[in-house]
């Protein structure tokens, strides 16, 4: 019996990605069908170049960036929080004080673990740096640490980063992405049947249900 194939488009710091990803597994552990079951992590950057490179929280750059009173932003974070809090499960997380920076060495680091076995570690390291301790994931310091929480060699994170490694798959996957003029993260297509909003734990265990049972 073949596996079955899931695809999801995701970026490192988008929470509706994270909790799309956390429920997934969730679900999948809930079920105990992760033998039957094929996860392609593609990536997505939405880091855009304009709210600079973590030099503000998440908080304010709503307000200077995206015209949310500080009322306004006080409330979509409280949103997201709770999201986060309830349908993920990271209590620690504050999206608030998040400082979003460019993390495509993060997203070609993932792929290294992908390789070495160690994926589903190492994202969930990076995703504690970011939403719940503050931390950029331009930062190189962060890369490391977090590769050493999944059990990956310094040497390795060094060489991934002076030699390139990974570029053109990351590289694909947004050409991918915008081949198939998707607009938004996360995006997980399930078979044939796509979810372009993220599921709670039971909705993704519903879905799997239904394809598994196909």
């Amino acid at each position: 019996m073949k596996p079955l194939n899931i695809i999801l488009w995701a970026d490192l710091q988008c929470p509706f990605c994270y909790t799309a990803e956390t429920c997934l597994n969730r679900a999948i552990e809930t079920l105990g069908v992760s033998d039957k079951v094929r996860i392609d992590l593609k990536a997505r950057e939405i880091h855009r170049p304009e709210d600079g490179n973590g030099d503000q929280p998440m908080i304010q750059i709503f307000q200077d960036k995206e015209g949310f009173t500080p009322e306004g932003a006080k409330a979509h974070i409280a949103d997201i929080n709770a999201m986060l809090h309830d349908e993920a499960k990271i209590a620690c997380a504050d999206f608030g004080k998040v400082h979003e920076s460019n993390d495509h060495d993060a997203l070609r680091l993932c792929k290294l673990a992908r390789d070495l076995g160690c994926e589903k570690e190492l994202r969930e390291a990076l995703h504690t740096a970011y939403f719940c301790q503050g931390k950029k994931l331009a930062d190189v310091q962060t890369l490391k640490d977090a590769g050493k929480e999944a059990g990956i060699k310094e040497e390795l994170i060094d060489r991934l980063l002076a030699e390139g490694w990974y570029e053109n798959e990351v590289l694909n996957d947004e050409a991918e992405f915008h081949a198939l003029k998707l607009d938004s993260v996360p995006y997980l297509i399930m078979d044939q049947e796509v979810f372009p909003d993220h599921l709670d734990t039971e909705g993704y265990i519903e879905a799997l249900k239904r394809h598994l049972q196909d």
